[in-house]
């Protein structure tokens, strides 16, 4: 329900219908619209009208009702409304049941000021309806996600419609562990005893339902008791004043009546979270974001994984997932969460599918101040750990509890009044004692402050000092470098002076230089000349070998024009189609449109002649043959005329081959037959008249035979006509060749002149060296040269005198350099000396630097300051001694002198003000429980995997926030007494055409859980990685089953050997043995049997196997006990477990009757049934060992079940069973990788023996 966070104002208008059921009603419109105040109303959208107009309901409370009417009678005010024009339209007003749920998650509650103007609607008002789903939309969402969950329920209810089953019996039987009891001599009919599997027991003297139907076999029936009544049974089952028993289904009824409640809850929008439907059904749950949490200070001690969890369920804000690994500490965790819960003020719900689980979760808690556990249910059905949070008791456990912590305090307070004065007189004494040293430090502190100041005093007059030798250092290589640069200049000045001097001694005149450059620029003319002379020479070579090449290709060209003349006229003349195809081919002519036509009509006119001749022989075949047998068949009475007429009634097609194969079936039943039966012949001529007819039918469809010679004849002409135009193309193809030749070699004529007239003009007066080119370059490499040594001629003479000038100033500057460094090696020298006495008043200094005395002073300062704070506190405590003493007794006095009165009042707080309340899944859709409990800040559900949805559906139905904890890689849950699997074989075995059959086998690939897993963000679930429960070396055959998960099955223990050690040693198991395959071979001798008239399945080999085992660890385990390893009057906890129900009773029955295990505490059960638990040592029954073609192992296959079987162990785990039976002769590879890996493991840990007869 929305928070109201404003008033709106609003104009209504009312129809005349509306107006006569308001008044109809007793409400007043004037009172309505004039109002005091606002009305607090309800808001529910309805679909929109068929015109698209918005629709709304304002439904009114029944205390709002009473303010517009004293006619209601408790019921509520509905006024049913459209938007019409802008306006508010009241179409209806009706009253409705007040029992109808208000305030769903449909609706929205609202203040609303009616007034009867004509105002349109605030757009505010419009847009908060308009943004709110439709109440039925939402609820046909929900009706259709939550259909698929019915098959639950119709499994449940199949064959419930019974009425109770009263009876008498003779003798009442206890089994040896008393967990069931076997009625014998009970009277009813053959139906009754078919009816009586799984329902309820009660039985007269009894309080309450003592169990519920296991089977029924030879008249006699067992009961499995529920826990909490087999006391009272025990003590009363041989003094019943009456032996009459009662078969009911009432309590299972009653159950799935709630459950569906749960569905209709969320149907109507009563869920806690408006959006529960949401995160149940859509695929990819669209989560709230986690809100920020500062760091959460833990109170058990979790590990890494455990703490990111409880962190992220409590940052979440509507769903958590957490998956918990066998023994990786899911209750821990729990206490962890309400813990938290309790300290922030929230009201946490802890449910589960069974009261076990419960229990443990509750059991787990801590005894802290922030939390009271309140644990709702049926007594009888509780466990020992929930009992003392039952309502009836918590009254008494707190008294208990608190009078324990205050007697504590009281006594341990008492103790401590000698101890306080005591520890005083010495705390003040090491105070004096301590003071001394305390002075000393003190003084040592002062001396080397001082010290420091007359450092920091003379490093800052050391500094100064530094700077300034530094600064006459640095100036003092400047002025040599200087000096020594200068020195490389005036030596580089004088060798350019002298160099210059000489290249104007040496140097020739400028008409020198003007006749050189004139005599090598003429040479250079002639040298080019003769080179392009010699490169023309060289085109006009290649020129008059490319006009050779040309003319050899016109005269190749002429010559194929020629032959194609030729063939032209060749084929004028021939007359067959052959000759004119080899044309084709030979001359490469591609087959053109013309062509192609010509010989289609061709080919298309040989086959009608073809066709022709073929219908002309098949009529002088069938004619003859018709003669014949009209002949034969004449004096038979058989009119040939009628036959014929029948025949030709209908005209009928026939292939060639069909008249071929009749007249060779005619003349052969002619040749081998001397009497014929004239029906036969008559059969056979009706036959020829009919293939005559068609013969006759299908030659009327062609042409006479010079009529398709002639069209022949037209074709080929048209062939030979295409024929020749595709030759005359290739003709004149070679032709524009020949002529396109001749041009180019006019062009290559005009060129030769060209170039041979430009040859006979370059003629030279020099000798022509052999490489042209390079004397070309030599030569301009000379004149280059000769220009830049003119240049450099004209400009020596300038620069000489430059040179001179700069000559002089660098001297100057020498002379100056030199003087500059005298002055400063004198001052540095001043400044050294200075700075070297600094420097040795500082050194002296050291030894009083170096001491610590600080640590020293403030420690001992603590430590002052520790005992003055002590000797205070231990004062104080003294002083305090009586008060809170007196205080303390008064408390006692008052718990121990408490009343029913008081403890009924206490009771009554704790219920008030309980804040972790536990109890089962369908628990809490009792009335009672609504009444009491209908909201809980936070819903955690345990063992979620072990529930169906419709289980889970009801706690989460209470919660803002859910928690789900569980973990889909163990089995799904089961309904009543059997296994999904079971439950399905059934089904298909009735040919039941259950339609939810789907909705089951969809859960055993993937649960409510698992979905939701896998598609929540990471933010939002979490997998306990880490496992406290097994030896190492049993986890890692279950961990291939989470290597899909983010993290990886981790073992917890810091000593598997040593925290895990079960202390045995015997012929088959050692110390270091925790993991175990006693491998029976896959042979008859060790096959499975099938009970006689069922379906399940036991193996003798195993059961004897197990029988030997159980005896020696009873033995192993006398011999730890002798020995010291382990106490005497502990029992090793043992249980037996197999996949089947068969094997499962017999090892019952074995225990029972054949072996006496004192040492031993044990527990039998399928895989299914033991799912939750754990012992020390388990022993898994595996069964199935055949020679089936189908290589089936049954329920074996399913990973879960194997998961939950090699888990439940803490110190070992031993399978016997075929190891080669479920790698190697299971139908799937998968399930043979499955047990390969587990064998793989036992083997690497030394732990299979295989096992033979004898």
């Amino acid at each position: 329900m929305a928070t109201q966070t404003k008033t709106y104002q609003t104009s209504i208008r009312l129809t005349k219908t509306a107006s006569e059921k308001m008044r109809g009603f007793g409400i007043s419109e004037r009172s309505f619209f004039m109002a005091d105040k606002p009305f607090q109303v309800f808001l529910e959208r309805y679909p929109s009208t068929a015109d698209g107009s918005l629709s709304v309901a304002l439904l009114f409370s029944a205390e709002q009702t009473e303010r517009l009417t004293d006619q209601a009678n408790g019921q509520l005010a509905v006024l049913h409304c459209v938007f019409a024009n802008h306006q508010l339209l009241v179409t209806n007003v009706t009253l409705r049941k007040a029992y109808q749920a208000l305030g769903t998650n449909w609706q929205r509650e609202e203040s609303i000021q009616f007034n009867n103007s004509r105002d349109p609607v605030p757009v505010a008002f419009m847009n908060l309806i308009n943004r709110m789903t439709p109440a039925k939309e939402r609820s046909d969402y929900v009706k259709k996600r939550i259909s698929s969950w019915e098959g639950y329920l119709k499994i449940q209810e199949q064959g419930m419609d019974i009425p109770d089953i009263k009876t008498g019996y003779s003798n009442l039987a206890f089994s040896h562990d008393f967990s069931r009891i076997t009625l014998t001599g009970c009277r009813m009919d053959d139906k009754e005893w078919k009816n009586l599997r799984n329902l309820s027991v009660r039985l007269t003297g009894i309080d309450g339902d003592v169990g519920s139907v296991l089977k029924t076999k030879n008249r006699a029936i067992d009961i499995e008791l529920n826990p909490y009544i087999i006391k009272q049974l025990r003590e009363k089952a041989h003094a019943l004043p009456k032996r009459e028993v009662v078969f009911s289904n009432f309590a299972a009824l009653s159950q799935i009546r709630r459950l569906r409640q749960g569905f209709t809850n969320l149907e109507k929008g009563l869920a806690v979270n408006p959006q529960l439907d949401r995160l149940l059904f859509e695929e990819r749950p669209n989560v709230a974001p986690l809100k920020e949490m500062p760091k959460l200070e833990f109170h058990n001690r979790l590990n890494e994984f455990q703490q990111q969890a409880v962190t992220g369920a409590m940052s979440a804000e509507d769903l958590y997932v957490i998956q918990g690994p066998p023994g990786t500490g899911k209750t821990t965790v729990i206490s962890e969460i309400c813990l938290q819960n309790a300290k922030k003020g929230l009201r946490t719900l802890v449910a589960s599918q069974s009261n076990l689980a419960v229990d443990n979760a509750l059991g787990r808690l801590l005894a802290h101040k922030d939390i009271r556990i309140l644990r709702v249910g049926r007594t009888e059905s509780i466990e020992e750990d929930g009992q003392k949070f039952i309502e009836e008791n918590v009254g008494q456990y707190w008294k208990d509890h608190t009078l324990k912590e205050i007697t504590a305090q009281f006594e341990e307070r008492k103790a401590r009044e000698k101890e306080v004065a005591q520890k005083l007189e010495e705390t003040e004494q090491a105070y004096v004692e301590l003071q001394p040293v305390f002075e000393k430090w003190k003084q040592a502190v002062e001396d080397k402050k001082a010290a420091q100041a007359k450092q920091r005093e003379l490093q800052s007059a050391i500094e100064p000092l530094q700077n300034k030798t530094g600064a006459f250092e640095l100036e003092q290589r400047q002025a040599t470098s200087r000096k020594q640069s200068i020195q490389e200049k005036m030596d580089a000045l004088q060798t350019a002076i002298d160099k210059t001097q000489s290249l104007i001694n040496s140097g020739h005149g400028p008409e020198w230089f003007e006749q050189q450059q004139q005599h090598i620029a003429e040479t250079i003319e002639q040298l080019e000349r003769v080179h392009e002379s010699t490169q023309l020479t060289e085109q006009l070579s290649a020129l008059r070998r490319e006009m050779g090449l040309i003319e050899e290709k016109r005269d190749e060209v002429m010559a194929r024009a020629q032959e194609k003349q030729a063939v032209l006229e060749a084929v004028e003349d021939m007359k067959k189609v052959g000759n004119l195809l080899d044309v084709m081919n030979e001359q490469q002519i591609e087959e053109v449109p013309a062509i192609t036509f010509s010989l289609s009509k061709l080919d298309m006119i040989r086959d009608k002649i073809t066709e022709r001749k073929k219908l002309e022989a098949y009529n002088t075949s069938v004619t003859s043959a018709i003669g014949y047998v009209e002949k034969v068949l004449g004096g038979s009475g058989i009119d040939a005329a009628q036959v014929k007429e029948r025949a030709l009634s209908q005209a009928e097609s026939f292939t060639s081959a069909n008249i071929d194969e009749f007249l060779e079936k005619l003349r052969g039943l002619l040749k081998n037959s001397q009497h014929i039966d004239s029906s036969v012949l008559a059969k056979a001529l009706s036959g020829l008249y009919k293939r005559q007819n068609d013969v006759w039918r299908r030659g009327a469809m062609l042409k006479a035979a010079d009529v398709y010679i002639e069209d022949s004849q037209r074709a080929f002409g048209q062939l030979k006509k295409a024929l020749c135009m595709e030759l005359e193309k290739q003709r004149q193809r070679y032709l524009d060749l020949d002529e396109r030749g001749l041009e180019q070699a006019e062009r290559q004529r005009e060129e030769l002149s060209r170039i041979e007239r430009r040859v006979a003009s370059l003629s030279v007066s020099i000798d022509v060296p052999e490489d042209i080119e390079q004397a070309i370059a030599n030569h301009q490499t000379q004149l280059t040269q000769l220009r830049k040594d003119q240049a450099d001629s004209v400009q020596a003479a300038a620069d000489l005198e430059q040179q001179q000038a700069r000559l002089l100033a660098e001297q100057t500057a020498f002379e100056k350099a030199e003087q500059r460094i005298v002055e400063i090696a004198a001052q540095l020298d001043v400044a050294m000396r200075r700075l070297t006495e600094k420097e040795q008043e500082l050194q002296a200094l050291e030894a009083i630097l170096s001491t610590d005395p600080e640590a020293a002073y403030e420690e001992t300062a603590k430590q002052l300051a520790s005992l003055s704070f002590d000797v205070e506190s231990l004062k104080q405590e003294q002083k305090n001694f009586p008060l809170l003493q007196s205080v303390q007794k008064q408390w006692i006095g008052l718990l121990e002198s408490a009343n029913e009165h008081d403890l009924d009042e206490i009771r009554k707080l704790y219920i008030k003000h309980a804040n972790v309340i536990g109890t089962t899944c369908v628990a809490s859709a009792r009335k009672d429980f609504q009444d009491n409990y209908p909201v809980f800040d936070v819903v955690i559900v345990d063992e979620v995997s072990k529930a169906t949805p419709p289980e889970l559906l009801l706690p989460m139905l209470k919660g803002k926030k859910v928690i789900l904890v569980g973990d889909h890689h163990q089995l799904p849950p089961l309904l009543g007494n059997d296994t999904l699997e079971e439950t399905l074989e059934e089904m298909i075995k009735e040919g039941s055409g259950f339609e939810e059959k789907r909705e089951l086998e969809k859960l055993l690939e993937e649960s409510l859980f698992e979905r939701l897993y896998k598609n929540l963000p990471e933010t939002n679930k979490t997998m306990l990685a880490i496992q406290y429960r097994m030896h190492e070396d049993i986890m890692e055959t279950i961990s291939p089953f989470y290597k899909d998960e983010n993290v990886q099955l981790q073992c917890g223990l810091a000593d598997s050997d040593k925290e895990r050690d079960h202390f045995l040693e015997s012929a088959s198991v050692k110390r270091n043995n925790h993991l175990m395959w006693l491998d029976l071979p896959n042979e008859p001798a060790y096959f499975e049997e099938r009970m006689s008239g069922g379906k399940s399945l036991y193996n003798p080999s195993e059961l004897e196997e197990i029988s030997r085992l159980l005896v020696e660890l009873n033995d192993a385990v006398a011999e730890a006990k002798a020995s010291g390893r382990i106490p005497a009057d502990e029992l090793k906890t043992v249980g037996v477990i197999s996949f089947y129900g068969e094997q499962v009773k017999r090892l019952q029955r074995m225990i029972d009757q054949e072996l006496r295990l004192p040492h031993l505490l044990l527990r039998t059960g399928t895989v299914d049934r033991f799912q939750g638990s754990e012992m020390e040592i388990i022993l898994l029954s595996m069964v199935r060992n055949n020679h089936n073609d189908r290589g089936d192992i049954g329920f074996a296959k399913d990973y879960r079940r194997l998961n939950v079987a090699l888990s439940r162990a803490k110190q070992l785990l031993v399978m016997v069973g075929s190891s080669a039976m479920f790698t190697k002769c299971a139908k799937k590879e998968q399930t043979k990788r499955m047990y390969q890996h587990v064998l793989d493991v036992a083997e690497q840990k030394q732990g299979v023996k295989v096992l033979q007869k004898g």
